[in-house]
């Protein structure tokens, strides 16, 4: 995404006299980022993987939107070897930032959830803007993909589902099987 490409080196732009180590760390989650994305391969990750792919973007936006944006990870560890397909979080994670928290003049919060079901796990990506409205601009290619890979990987019954509180919080979850044979 040119967009992300052009705010990463600006904020790194703007770190860089001030902090310079700090500015050293954020060109290397850059790297980090960018390296993951050419080297991953399209199948299925772990959902550690996947974090930890997540992990390099959300250094680069913590510093970009400082005080404005909380990240709250409540996936727990146990699930960490569950399967779900490769870029999965990321473009999601993004959408939450991007459409929802940067809207917002106060403090944005992004948080990460898992409910565990009966052989399933519910994985979910809520921002506290509330901005999602059904039919604007689409869903987003980046979702679609997401939920074309979760069916394609799953069955058609995975997917993505919406929902929104509008003012308050915006929650898209997909659901994945436990056991991936």
């Amino acid at each position: 995404n040119p967009h992300f490409l052009f705010n990463t080196l600006n904020t790194i732009g703007a770190i860089t006299r001030r902090n310079p180590e700090r500015a050293r760390e954020l060109l290397l989650h850059l790297s980090r980022f960018f390296r993951n994305n050419l080297k991953r391969q399209s199948g299925l990750a772990t959902l550690q993987e996947e974090q930890e792919h997540c992990q390099s973007y959300l250094e680069i936006e913590l510093a970009r939107f400082g005080d404005r944006l909380t990240v709250v990870n409540e996936i727990p560890e146990h699930l960490s070897q569950l399967r779900l397909p490769s870029f999965t979080l990321q473009p999601l994670i993004e959408n939450a930032i991007k459409h929802g928290i940067s809207t917002l003049l106060g403090e944005g919060q992004l948080r990460l959830l898992a409910q565990e079901h009966e052989g399933c796990v519910t994985i979910s990506i809520e921002d506290n803007a509330g901005c999602w409205q059904p039919g604007a601009n689409g869903d987003g290619l980046g979702m679609s993909i997401v939920d074309k890979r979760l069916k394609s990987a799953f069955g058609p019954q995975y997917g993505i589902s919406i929902h929104c509180e509008p003012e308050h919080w915006t929650r898209v979850s997909f659901t994945l099987p436990k056991e991936v044979t």
